[in-house]
């Protein structure tokens, strides 16, 4: 059985050795030096710039990173977005009565949006293998926020009376219960009336690298923020107030590296 082994094992290996030989060519792996690379390769940038567009579980948001390459395990950002915060309370419906009406609502109180500006960092935690891949960071941010909550406004079927009867008329109005509510009013409707009210965020994620040239941006990161208003904002009646939103935010992110001469 020994003087047979060993001819099959060797069969083995070069069955093996062949098969290598065979695919390796076919996975078109780049495994050139690099003084054969593109000169915007083989530099050592210091900056990086991302837009990012996203969508979260109260919304969708938009935004933009000032990015310090410190070495190539840490990169530092100073960061901003603007974001939709809506309540998971709200549902849209249409008052089927009226013809042509606009969806809406129910016992929405205010459209709120928010402001962020907030400082994080990007660390490495696996690099991608030198014929390309995925390059995993973990992500942290922190900094001041800014809810900026618009009042919503209705197109409300009221009755004013008129002489021994009344007149049906329809206003503008915010939400008060009990209200006939025939649709939404206009998004500028209540522009002038906007609240501020000042707060704090943190968030924690992932940040996935897809990009090919080292020279472009593309990842796509994953984040639990955590979002506190002092101060309160409310988005519905049925929660007035609200001073803490968690999210969980899904974003993509281009931008370029480069270096400042």
């Amino acid at each position: 059985m020994t003087a047979l082994r060993q001819p099959v094992l060797r069969l083995l290996m070069l069955t093996l050795f062949g098969a290598c030989a065979f695919l390796l060519p076919a996975q078109n792996i780049d495994i050139q030096s690099d003084d054969d690379k593109p000169l915007e390769e083989k530099l050592v940038y210091t900056h990086q710039n991302t837009f990012n567009a996203a969508i979260h579980t109260r919304g969708f948001g938009a935004g933009f990173k000032l990015g310090k390459i410190k070495s190539i395990n840490v990169i530092r950002n100073w960061e901003t977005e603007l974001v939709s915060l809506h309540s998971l309370k709200e549902i849209k419906t249409v008052n089927l009565s009226q013809y042509n009406s606009r969806a809406f609502v129910y016992g929405k109180l205010n459209s709120v949006y928010a402001i962020r500006f907030g400082y994080g960092e990007e660390r490495r935690i696996y690099g991608k293998p030198y014929w390309g891949g995925i390059e995993t960071r973990w992500t942290y941010e922190a900094g001041v926020s800014l809810a900026l909550a618009k009042p919503y406004y209705y197109y409300v079927l009221t009755y004013k009376p008129s002489g021994n009867s009344y007149v049906e008329t329809i206003e503008e109005q915010t939400y008060e219960e009990g209200i006939d509510i025939i649709g939404r009013a206009p998004f500028t409707k209540g522009l002038a009336e906007t609240k501020l009210s000042p707060g704090a965020h943190a968030s924690l994620g992932l940040s996935f690298e897809v990009g090919k040239s080292r020279t472009t941006v593309q990842s796509i990161n994953v984040d639990v923020k955590v979002e506190c208003f002092p101060m309160g904002v409310s988005i519905m009646d049925s929660e007035r107030d609200k001073w803490v939103f968690v999210t969980f935010m899904l974003s993509y992110n281009w931008g370029s590296r480069f270096n400042k001469y």
